[in-house]
């Protein structure tokens, strides 16, 4: 399972090459709300995979808020196909090699703790 904050920008670790066709394709990606069938579709492209073995792993730096700033927190099904093109977002045709859950959480609450050094007398 996927795990993303928004606010954050995280490395997300998927295996798509072991059932890749494509010498170098690049990865569309898209994420369907389980709850209200919202969809986010947006391409990687086959450079941004910064693993140091792609034929293992492939890892991604995705900022968060970029694709999900506006999106309800909540499950998401994500599958990820290949594809040459750059910049299509439409599934049809295309290989998919790898599909799962993701959990999107809301930006994480930052607490100040603040010091005084009033005093306060309280009558018995």
């Amino acid at each position: 399972m996927i795990q993303l904050t928004k606010g954050q920008t995280q490395y997300i670790y998927l295996t798509l090459t072991e059932k890749q066709t494509l010498a170098t394709p690049n990865y569309l990606f898209v994420f369907k709300n389980r709850s209200t069938n919202l969809e986010v579709k947006f391409v990687l492209l086959y450079a941004a995979d910064v693993s140091s073995y792609k034929d293992r792993y492939n890892k991604f730096s995705l900022n968060v808020n970029k694709y999900f700033s506006s999106k309800p927190r909540g499950q998401y099904i994500y599958n990820v196909y290949q594809q040459s093109s750059t910049s299509n977002t439409d599934v049809t045709g295309l290989t998919e090699l790898e599909s799962g859950i993701m959990w999107l959480n809301d930006e994480e609450v930052v607490y100040t703790e603040y010091q005084t050094t009033d005093t306060y007398k309280i009558r018995q």
